[in-house]
């Protein structure tokens, strides 16, 4: 009886789970393995074994996604939730996300769903395909015609992959985008920034705005704290800017760890030479995950940041978690006149904003309005 459980474990998780559909973005070699371009990563998975981040799995010689539809969450959020303050103000979207991501930051705020798959696989052994019916009984699947079916019911006209990191299930994303599009629903990415070009590619058009967490500016960060790389980061912000895909950039604030004055400017710097037009959330770290030993991000660094941001150029610096109405406001950047107030996640077009313009001189702000 204990062989026989035994076989059928492995003849289970020979098998991909109920659901799944097989990945587009790899390529197969001659000894069936499975080389993986979704994110930068850019795994070589064998026959049997997982990706790094634990749902793209080769089962002989066919990588499947194994969480596609498998949804950890789904919301109606209000758009500055994202935070994307330059996409249709004010708007509602729909928030979905799975399981996994391709980092294992210290400090991540949405761990208990990004960072499922780790535990996962610590039971199976480290690349070892999960399996199959854990898979199947996490979360509700829900077809792309499902979560188009919400947004219409609800009459939201936005989209997030959020929640965890959207590049690891990205062939779900775009089959969700690819059907809310003809229902003129438009879509949007809160990511690491680690797709490669060939998803960017894949997603140009089905995915109108990402926000990208620039996480630091130092390669010793993303490698202690992330277990990932600045580099490819630093490369997707701006395939994506160079593919017309609209960008925001967010940077949590750790205290003693990407606060310095001088890292910062670097990191603003950098944004201003992708343009000047992209906006920068400087966001409030609090303590969470494995990183507990650090308090709260204190407003003056917050301030200082802010400052740093328009010191560099940036036309628009918000500063998120905590309450600043006067530095989480949209000004004209000709004019400095007021045109879109905000309180946490709420909005309030002033009236001299003009579907996209300043209607005191006419200035036409980058962004998507309507």
């Amino acid at each position: 009886m204990e062989r026989g459980s035994e076989a059928q474990k492995a003849e289970q998780k020979a098998s991909p789970p109920a659901g799944s559909h097989e990945c587009t973005l790899y390529t197969l070699d001659e000894e069936n393995k499975a080389h993986c371009f979704a994110c930068a990563r850019r795994c070589t998975i064998k026959p049997g074994h997982s990706g790094y981040c634990g749902v793209r799995t080769n089962y002989d010689g066919k990588l499947m996604l194994n969480v596609y539809g498998r949804m950890s969450a789904a919301h109606i959020d209000p758009i500055e939730k994202k935070p994307l303050y330059h996409v249709i103000p004010g708007a509602d979207v729909v928030s979905v996300g799975s399981y996994g991501c391709n980092f294992r930051c210290s400090f991540c705020q949405n761990w208990q769903l990004s960072q499922k798959t780790f535990e996962w696989r610590s039971k199976v052994g480290d690349g070892e395909a999960l399996d199959g019916e854990v898979v199947q009984h996490c979360g509700d699947y829900m077809t792309p015609a499902a979560i188009v079916a919400i947004c219409k019911r609800r009459r939201v006209p936005l989209i997030a992959f959020t929640y965890n990191e959207p590049s690891i299930f990205g062939e779900y994303c775009r089959d969700v985008a690819e059907a809310a599009k003809a229902e003129g629903i438009r879509s949007v990415y809160v990511t690491n920034g680690y797709e490669t070009p060939e998803h960017l590619d894949m997603i140009k058009d089905l995915v109108i705005a990402m926000n990208i967490d620039l996480k630091a500016f130092t390669e010793e960060f993303y490698s202690r704290l992330c277990k990932a790389h600045l580099q490819p980061v630093l490369d997707c912000i701006r395939n994506a800017h160079e593919r017309g895909i609209w960008i925001e950039i967010t940077t949590l604030v750790i205290p003693d760890e990407n606060d310095s004055s001088e890292e910062l400017t670097q990191l603003a710097q950098f944004i201003a030479s992708v343009s000047v037009d992209i906006p920068w959330h400087i966001s409030a770290f609090h303590p969470d995950f494995t990183m507990t030993d650090k308090g709260r991000t204190p407003i003056s660094t917050m301030r200082r940041a802010y400052q740093i941001g328009k010191e560099a150029g940036l036309k628009f610096v918000y500063i998120g978690n905590v309450q600043d109405t006067s530095r989480s406001t949209t000004y004209c950047p000709e004019c400095d006149t007021a045109l879109i107030e905000r309180s946490f996640m709420t909005s309030e077009r002033l009236a001299p904003f003009d579907n996209g313009k300043c209607g005191k001189c006419g200035c036409k702000l980058p962004g998507i309005w309507e």
